[in-house]
């Protein structure tokens, strides 16, 4: 078989990063094929503090793919969130935690199941396999669950994904605390961070019937140090939308330690929008939305329904 090029989604996270270079690594060393990792964006604070923190080098941003290479998906399945040059025929494998959005023209293989992380999944796999776990894939993979997770408090959390972090840490052996007040930390910090990386480096589109939806997000554990920045935010968030062309353009600042949002709305659309879906409490057009924190089950799944 050519070569195979692991890729996950645009706009990458710290679950998609890990998940993307411990798979390949599984590729390369046990099933003898020749696997790369690469990126398709630039790394936000956190993903950036896990890889210097465990000495791991960062994958590539994506250039191109050869046509007699193949694709593993990693962390995404939708065509709007993947490589915008990538041909789907070259997919060979998809392995994911959301819900399917692709359709394939021949079978592929697919692992696809409704844990926190896909590296989770990936964790499960291997245990399933019996396949060794070296240390730094498994803090790898601790990192990327407790970073999609927020520390197994988010509501995709599962008693698997619990039990999974539990298994790893034994071959780890870390301080998972400790850990994961340091990835907050920097998930958190806005050094070097502009306007923009705010509101893009954790960012999704939709498609429906009746609407192009934007999504996007910024977890931190000092959600008014976001929200001073307020103006600033709605300017580029206007600008995104018409650049975008979106039918609707929606910020979250997700409080990691609180386990509530505030929904930043720029127009009188995604305000009606909102009001009917979340019924949250509005001041200086931000809704204030408790216990609210994962875009994934709790904000697009009602949008995508009152859409459709």
């Amino acid at each position: 078989m050519s070569r195979l090029i692991v890729l996950g989604h645009k706009n990458p996270d710290t679950d998609t990063i890990v998940s993307s270079l411990v798979l390949a690594d599984y590729f390369q060393n046990n099933l003898q094929l020749s696997a790369k990792a690469l990126r398709l964006g630039e790394l936000n604070n956190e993903t950036k503090y896990v890889l210097e923190n465990f000495r791991v080098k960062l994958p590539s941003m994506i250039r191109r793919i050869e046509k007699d290479e193949k694709v593993a998906l990693v962390d995404h399945n939708e065509v709007g969130q993947s490589w915008s040059g990538l041909d789907f025929s070259q997919v060979a494998y998809i392995f994911d935690h959301h819900k399917l959005a692709i359709e394939t023209e021949k079978p592929i293989f697919m692992r696809v199941e409704p844990l926190g992380s896909t590296a989770s999944l990936l964790a499960k796999m291997f245990q399933e396999k019996k396949v060794v776990i070296s240390k730094v894939n498994a803090k790898l993979l601790l990192a990327g669950i407790l970073s999609d997770t927020l520390n197994l408090s988010s509501p995709t959390t599962t008693l698997e994904d619990e039990k999974i972090v539990t298994d790893l840490n034994k071959i780890a052996q870390i301080d998972l605390a400790n850990l994961v007040e340091e990835m907050f930390a920097a998930k958190s910090s806005l050094s070097g961070i502009s306007i923009e990386d705010i509101i893009s480096l954790d960012y999704k589109e939709f498609t429906t019937d009746k609407a192009r939806v934007g999504v996007g997000v910024w977890e931190t554990t000092l959600p008014n140090e976001v929200n001073k920045k307020k103006a600033l935010i709605w300017s580029a968030l206007e600008k995104q939308k018409k650049e975008n062309q979106l039918d609707y353009l929606f910020f979250m600042v997700v409080d990691i330690l609180e386990k509530n949002s505030y929904l930043y709305l720029i127009d009188k659309k995604e305000t009606e929008l909102a009001e009917t879906i979340f019924q949250g409490k509005i001041k200086d057009q931000v809704m204030f939305l408790k216990g609210i924190v994962s875009r994934k089950k709790q904000v697009v799944p009602p949008l995508i329904k009152k859409l459709s």
